[in-house]
């Protein structure tokens, strides 16, 4: 989970750059970056930390045309290299699976390296094409996994959506200028209307705002990330022309119709269970109510690099509102349950310690029982409460009074697209690719 935002223009580009790359902050806390191109060459510059913080006095001298943002929450990107092509800089979102044996290849063709990161193994296995697209091309026949990226190189940037379609990506058009990011959230404020999805496998070449179809490798599966609507993205982006807003609400609404309960109040663990919670509100005719309440200067907790900052954000971020709960009966939606720990050691914590009558808790995916390979937050089987434990057992750890998940079934129907269409993976433990 990465966030990219590229943009060519006619005219300086910077500051709807460096917007439009703060508009993903939700995809990765840790690290932020950005690189231009004027007629004087390619500037990169990234830093640790959070877009606006890092970044609000510090972007003079990226003064470009077109350039590429990346928010991580991994490693510092973009990168720059120098080839046979020229100098470009690249950053992507993915996770490359056989990253491994990559680099022992490479290393026997006499590459060096700085680092073991996937990005500098998808750079150099570019750079040894014949042009950047050739090149991406060719990375793509090698590599095991998922990916989105963009290239920025001299007056030209390519961007390229792995044939699966695992990771998002949106192409955006305004008044002289082209962008294609991650996620469409970042065209709202910058007054971006979407052209399209970049289709999975296509590499496409943009300059001089506008963008060309260079090739397109076909793939005969394709594997939309289905949590990508249940957790990842930003509510108010659309991915592969679904509402993450609508899909959300879907969700919480075939909860209710499954597993209705009788409560007082319906509540959510903010912010990606809101729109599970306000579906199932509307469907059971619930009142929908703060149960809990995010402190706005708290990060997401998933997303955090180490499970020792996952637990520290997550009992740090939710702040109960007691007169809201005191003496009642609640459900509470939440995107998914990952170990439990953060449901029985926190949330339920605080809610019994705040005079809450009865738990009843929906989630709105499938119990996850085997790890993501395909992005950057992943988890080993043995984390996962699911894996081992049974729906009950799982509620008997977490000390809740009722307990229940989405089906597959009703997870594809809420999303509206095919289930052989979605990766997941997470939930069947079975890899199509």
């Amino acid at each position: 989970m990465c966030g990219l935002f590229a943009i060519s223009a006619k005219d300086n580009i910077i500051d709807d750059l460096y917007l439009g790359t703060f508009y993903l902050q939700h995809r990765g806390q840790q690290y932020c970056g950005l690189s231009t191109f004027a007629g004087d060459g390619i500037k990169i510059r990234t830093h640790r930390g959070l877009v606006r913080a890092t970044f609000t006095d510090d972007l003079g001298g990226l003064e470009g045309l077109m350039g590429i943002g990346h928010t991580s929450l991994k490693d510092r990107q973009p990168i720059k290299l120098d080839s046979k092509m020229g100098e470009f800089t690249i950053c992507f979102e993915g996770n490359i699976i056989n990253r491994e044996t990559l680099i022992e290849e490479l290393k026997k063709q006499g590459h060096s390296f700085y680092t073991d990161s996937d990005i500098e193994v998808i750079a150099k296995l570019i750079a040894q094409g014949d042009n950047f697209v050739d090149g991406i091309e060719k990375m793509a026949g090698r590599i095991r996994g998922a990916y989105a990226l963009v290239l920025l190189a001299r007056g030209k940037i390519y961007a390229a959506r792995d044939k699966h379609g695992f990771r998002p990506m949106i192409i955006g058009r305004r008044d002289g200028a082209v962008a294609v990011t991650s996620e469409s959230c970042s065209f709202i404020n910058l007054g971006f209307e979407i052209v399209r999805d970049v289709a999975p496998g296509e590499i496409l070449e943009i300059d001089d705002s506008r963008f060309e179809t260079k090739k397109i490798i076909k793939s005969d599966i394709i594997q939309y990330c289905a949590f990508e609507w249940v957790y990842t993205a930003n509510v108010c982006s659309t991915i592969d022309g679904i509402s993450v807003d609508i899909a959300r609400r879907n969700l919480g609404a075939a909860l209710a119709k499954r597993y209705p309960a009788k409560v007082d109040v319906v509540g959510a663990v903010p912010n990606s269970g809101m729109g599970h919670a306000i579906g199932f509100a509307q469907e059971s005719k619930i009142p929908y109510d703060n149960v809990f309440v995010k402190y706005d200067y708290a990060s997401r907790s998933y997303t955090q690099p180490t499970q020792a900052e996952r637990d520290r954000e997550a009992k740090i971020k939710l702040i109960p509102v007691p007169a809201k709960i005191s003496g009642r009966s609640v459900v509470i939606c939440d995107d998914s349950i990952v170990r439990g720990t953060q449901m029985k050691n926190d949330l339920v914590v605080k809610l019994r310690k705040n005079g809450v009558k009865n738990i009843y808790v929906r989630v709105a995916c499938p119990p996850l029982k085997a790890p993501c390979l395909y992005g950057v937050a992943t988890r080993s089987k043995k984390e996962l409460a699911a894996h081992e434990k049974s729906v009950e057992q799982i509620r008997e750890y977490i000390g809740v009074d009722d307990l229940a998940f989405n089906t597959v079934e009703d997870l594809g129907q809420a999303i509206g697209k095919p289930l052989d269409q979605l990766c997941l993976s997470c939930w069947t433990d079975k890899y199509r690719v």
